[in-house]
């Protein structure tokens, strides 16, 4: 096999490492006791699972699979939208994804003034 076919294989088992792991969170969100599903607008659907993607392309897999996406609440999918508002087409940077991390990991966070 060719070296940019190997690339290419590498980039491509990436993509889809990410997809699945952003479906099954979304999946455990969905079914979340304390989430309205129903109540969240096709964009922000859309917008949650581009963030829960550039999360877990920018953190550990250890910590990613700490995250308990069922436990998480309506606030806290408001928190994650709010932070990943002005993400679109950009790389998290370190303070957004430490904000994103906190809700995630359902710590007491403080937004930067």
């Amino acid at each position: 096999m060719s070296r940019t076919s190997e690339e290419e294989l590498g980039r491509r088992r990436f993509q889809l490492g990410r997809e699945q792991a952003v479906e099954k969170a979304v999946e455990k969100i969905r079914h979340a006791p304390a989430v309205d599903w129903s109540a969240l607008e096709v964009a922000d659907c859309t917008l949650l699972r581009e963030i829960l993607g550039e999360i877990w392309t920018c953190l550990e897999r250890e910590k990613w699979s700490r995250y308990i996406f069922s436990t998480l609440t309506q606030q806290d999918i408001v928190d994650l939208l709010e932070l990943g508002a002005g993400m679109r087409g950009h790389t998290l940077t370190c303070a957004i994804l430490e904000e994103m991390d906190a809700v995630l990991s359902r710590k007491k966070h403080k937004s930067p003034k």
